[in-house]
């Protein structure tokens, strides 16, 4: 069993930054009613911010901080990691997923490990074999109730030494930013300007001649 005694969050940056960067998995935040005590489907709701981080790595603790970007928020919220990765040394890998409270996690859109509802600090063990071939993951997590929370991945390659999931021993693909904005507002304005233009044109052709 862990020791989580004098183990505290000091930063907020434990699930990760609001900064896009290379090599990473892009965490989705999202904020979930009081009492939550299972997994919600995240495809139902809007995330709150997104998150990006190069490992997932948040040992037991008693969390008294807040995300980044979202005020106050230090209980009751989810996260969802996506990314592809590729395997920097394939082989059959045991996957160990702690979390508390509750944790899911996909592999190439099947689940691996489930590891759901409110506990304290727990982890369940999944097996796969990964080719040098892109793969995606996908790791849902919640927190309900505060203090104390923990979220960790690890992979072992037979019979190496566990190691915690992270761009050390993997290649990870951070997803891509989503275009948002002036360039849709561009296209929009351009439109419907040209439709005033067509329905003028059209009221002058129309208008009896005197």
């Amino acid at each position: 069993m862990m020791n989580t005694k004098n183990i505290y969050a000091q930063d907020s940056l434990a699930f990760g930054d609001k900064e896009w960067v290379t090599e990473a998995l892009l965490g989705k935040i999202y904020i979930l009613p009081a009492k939550t005590y299972l997994l919600p489907d995240f495809e139902t709701l809007e995330a709150a911010g997104n998150l990006y981080t190069k490992k997932i790595d948040i040992p037991a603790r008693n969390w008294n901080t807040t995300l980044p970007g979202i005020d106050s928020l230090n209980e009751a919220f989810g996260v969802v990691y996506t990314a592809q990765f590729i395997a920097k040394k394939p082989g059959n890998y045991t996957f160990r997923l702690l979390s508390d409270d509750g944790a899911k996690l996909y592999i190439n859109k099947k689940l691996l490990i489930d590891n759901d509802g409110i506990h304290g600090p727990d982890s369940k063990l999944g097996n796969i074999t990964l080719n040098n071939s892109k793969h995606s993951i996908r790791l849902e997590y919640f927190q309900g109730s505060k203090p104390q929370l923990a979220l960790q991945l690890f992979a072992t390659l037979e019979k190496e030494s566990e190691a915690v999931f992270s761009s050390d021993n993997f290649t990870l693909i951070t997803p891509a930013k989503k275009k948002t904005g002036p360039g849709l507002l561009m296209y929009g304005g351009a439109g419907l300007i040209l439709l005033l233009l067509f329905y003028v044109w059209f009221r002058k052709k129309k208008k009896p001649v005197t």
